[in-house]
């Protein structure tokens, strides 16, 4: 009987995802209630890569659903329930799993925005926006096991009356919750400035305490720039996990519209040391022995407003490890679907 109803609530999921964004109030002063969702998945092959279990593989995988309800409670109170769906990232594995990703309430002072419960951490929020593309690719930090969602409390807002210069900053718990949380009590602060319209400044820190003899600190600075028919982005980022392996990565990306509906897209990832996480990345596992440079590049075409199709490619090459091998490169060739109504 449980897998049963656990099969229902997936597919009342997805057809829920499926259908356009809904409002419901009694009265133009009642609160309010939006609905939406989305869904993204890749029909893939995978000719090359250094594992026996990725080599030659190939299938479709649905990478992620979410259902959204969005509450507006008055002037000044809102909310959000977000749940998710996916895929184990394991090669030709099709099981699913169903989790919360966000659950939260939240506020409006002036112009500061105060968030209490399990909520978007600050690591990659504003990169995450400005990329644009996480039907296609995870950011740097994300794709590399970096939380993206805790338990907690967030505020940001402006710190001059022009608001070009403005805050973030949050305290997590790390309680486990939720799809992704932290894995410990979590600071986190960031500034961003904006010299100008089209130009984005970002700096970022954070300290977790865990439970063991070892604590994470991260550094990481943004530059943006946002024009209509073209952006980009750089970033580097360095996670010093004490004596656990570090996290250091470099990684730009371009995004150019070639017409109204196809746009081309470009990025670079350099991992400056092996990747910590490695084989357990879903979807692209990487060798945890080496260095690598991650190419990712695609062509999208929105044959609907709510439809998008993009044929991508995902090449991983490697340097030599401390063995002085090089580990095989990895190269996913993918069609990705994208269905947004949120």
């Amino acid at each position: 009987m449980r897998s049963k109803c656990r099969a229902s609530i997936r597919w009342t999921c997805l057809a829920l995802a499926l259908c356009p964004g809904a409002a419901v109030a009694d009265s133009e002063e009642a609160p309010w209630l939006t609905t939406g969702g989305l869904l993204f998945g890749d029909l893939y092959h995978v000719p090359s890569h250094h594992s026996s279990e990725g080599d030659g593989a190939s299938g479709f995988v649905l990478r992620r659903g979410y259902l959204t309800f969005n509450a507006d409670l008055s002037n000044n109170w809102f909310g959000r329930l977000r749940f998710e769906l996916n895929q184990s990232g394991e090669f030709e594995t099709y099981t699913f799993e169903l989790d919360f990703k966000d659950l939260y309430l939240g506020r409006e002072i002036g112009r500061h925005r105060l968030l209490f419960g399990l909520a978007p951490t600050l690591t990659f929020d504003l990169i995450e926006a400005a990329w644009g593309l996480r039907y296609l690719a995870r950011t740097p930090m994300d794709l590399q096991g970096v939380a993206s969602r805790d338990t907690g409390v967030r505020i940001r807002g402006p710190l001059n009356d022009a608001g070009t210069l403005r805050y973030r900053a949050m305290a997590g718990a790390g309680i486990e919750f939720g799809n992704e949380s932290g894995d410990g009590r979590k600071w986190m602060g960031a500034l961003t400035w904006q010299p100008a319209e089209r130009w984005t400044v970002d700096l970022y820190a954070d300290y977790e305490k865990l439970s063991g003899p070892t604590d994470r600190t991260t550094l990481q600075a943004f530059l943006g720039y946002g024009a209509e028919r073209l952006r980009w982005g750089v970033q580097y980022s360095n996670q010093d996990r004490e004596q656990d392996p570090p996290l250091e990565l470099a990684s730009g990306f371009l995004v150019a519209d070639l017409s109204p509906r196809t746009r081309a897209i470009g990025r670079i990832d350099r991992l400056l040391e092996p990747s910590p996480r490695g084989d357990d990345i879903a979807y692209l596992p990487m060798d945890p022995s080496a260095r690598a440079t991650i190419y990712f590049a695609g062509l999208e075409f929105r044959l609907h407003p709510h439809f998008t199709l993009t044929p991508n490619a995902v090449v991983t090459t490697y340097d030599r490890n401390d063995q002085g091998v090089r580990p095989e490169t990895d190269v996913y060739l993918r069609l990705t679907a994208f269905v947004n109504f949120e």
